[in-house]
């Protein structure tokens, strides 16, 4: 889990600068926490999930305030928006092909791999499904004790921070 550190601590390293629609900051300052946590082997489930809540809280807010920004991409961002309580709720087999491998988006007539997979609506639509998939798999560690469930949690984590560089 330590080399997963150097990976989420460089991302963290980019200062944040103004963000478009989202608390770029505080959001790293989130992940930054929970990923110290995780690496000190501090693996308070609640807390952990709740700082993955206000990941999900943030990435909604922003994606609704892009989605007011970005006509082109609005439905589409409401829709992820609308859609973040129920994604906690999936298992990990079901949230990688609905929301990581795009086949959620059928419901509104949207194939995400039209879309930019480093553009502002992929990064906003990560800053949501990326923290949601790290709650199911601290359930998962919570039930199992597996510890790769955390590696997944710091995995998840660490491709939301580069998404964000794109949103600044």
């Amino acid at each position: 889990m330590k080399s997963h550190l150097f990976a989420v601590a460089a991302g963290l390293a980019f200062v944040a600068g103004p963000s478009i629609a989202l608390d770029v900051a505080g959001y790293r300052a989130i992940v930054g926490e929970t990923v110290m946590a995780i690496n000190a082997g501090d693996v308070d489930v609640a807390h952990l999930v709740g700082l993955q809540e206000q990941l999900i809280a943030m990435g909604v807010a922003g994606a609704e305030e892009y989605a007011a920004d970005a006509p082109d991409h609005a439905e589409l961002m409401r829709f992820v928006a609308k859609s973040a309580p129920a994604m906690t709720e999936l298992t990990l087999e079901e949230i990688e092909p609905a929301w990581h491998e795009g086949e959620a988006f059928a419901e509104v007539g949207i194939d995400v791999h039209d879309l930019d997979h480093f553009g502002p609506a992929v990064s906003h639509m990560d800053a949501i499904i990326h923290p949601a998939t790290a709650v199911i798999a601290l359930r998962a560690y919570a039930a199992s004790g597996d510890e790769d469930h955390l590696d997944q949690v710091i995995d998840e984590l660490s491709e939301v921070v580069e998404h964000l560089s794109y949103i600044e």
